[in-house]
């Protein structure tokens, strides 16, 4: 259910399967997610606490990621990872698959880091991907087949393992298939160091954007030098490691806006500025407005 944060923040939508459903991955298909709450609902933006994977099957919409507009198709998968804001089309005719699932139900990715989660919002993050015909037989088989098993009358924790082993593979697949994508539609190669460097530079922005604005305080932390860690961002990603950071700040800002009553200087205060004169400063730089003008921007559609 929808939880009202301290401070009046956005609305935070936890994993929370139906009662007497006891697995840690919910797979069902659009139609059933309708009668749990009503449209007006769904049109609000709720910051979700775990995977979604969705799967389009049938007919268009428009799904609201933050505030990107995603237009899906049959064909389209989109994730959505925690921390994000997301509303549904509650007006268009679709239909479709949605996997939910917590970041603790992931396998081990396998690399030489052991510990290490397989994070899909690394590979395709918040991006519609169009399947061609073989793939989306193949996703919908995976699909289908972890929908039945979840009903399968087996004990729970040999329904989580297979249920686990399911899903590291389909997501590996998909993003086998982002991943050959970007690199037919990138300029140069870009080295498997370089993507890992850029992976993890991305992950700790996550944690840390809130406390660290220099790409010096990232570069240490990864253990290398400003230049390199720039270079394999510029490689990855076509931006540097600054403008990542700035993008990530103003996310969250701009989140806080859109979807609270909190003043400015608790916002700013939020994203790591500790004088609001200096957020206010900050956000009409990269905005090109204030932040009040982006929140009644806003409040008025």
């Amino acid at each position: 259910m929808a939880v009202p944060l301290p401070g009046n923040a956005i609305a935070r939508l936890d994993y929370e399967p139906p009662e007497k459903y006891n697995l840690d991955i919910e797979v069902f298909r659009l139609a059933e997610l309708w009668p749990r709450k009503t449209k007006e609902h769904f049109r609000h933006a709720h910051r979700i606490e775990f995977h979604q994977l969705m799967v389009v099957t049938e007919g268009r919409c428009t799904h609201t990621i933050d505030f990107d507009q995603v237009a899906c198709e049959a064909g389209t998968v989109l994730m959505v990872t925690p921390g994000q804001a997301q509303q549904f089309d509650v007006d268009s005719a679709w239909d479709g698959w949605l996997l939910l699932f917590q970041s603790d139900f992931l396998l081990p990715s396998g690399t030489a880091q052991g510990n290490r989660r397989l994070e899909p919002d690394l590979a395709w993050p918040g991006q519609p991907m169009h399947l061609d015909a073989p793939l989306q037989r193949l996703v919908a088989d995976a699909v289908t087949q972890l929908h039945h098993d979840t009903q399968l009358p087996a004990p729970r924790g040999e329904l989580h393992s297979l249920l686990r082993h399911q899903l590291h593979a389909l997501l590996i697949r998909l993003g086998m298939a982002w991943g050959e994508r970007e690199a037919a539609s990138a300029d140069h190669p870009v080295s498997a160091g370089e993507r890992q460097r850029h992976r993890r530079f991305r992950h700790m922005v996550e944690q840390r954007f809130g406390q660290w604005h220099q790409v010096q305080e990232y570069a240490a932390a990864l253990g290398c030098s400003d230049k390199t860690l720039n270079r394999a961002v510029l490689a990855a990603a076509d931006r540097t490691a600054k403008a990542l950071i700035v993008e990530r700040i103003m996310l969250e800002a701009k989140r806080l806006l859109a979807h609270t009553a909190l003043p400015v200087a608790v916002v700013g205060n939020h994203v790591g500025f500790d004088e609001p004169t200096n957020f206010t400063k900050f956000f009409r730089r990269e905005a090109a407005m204030l932040p009040g003008a982006f929140r009644a921007l806003h409040h008025r559609k």
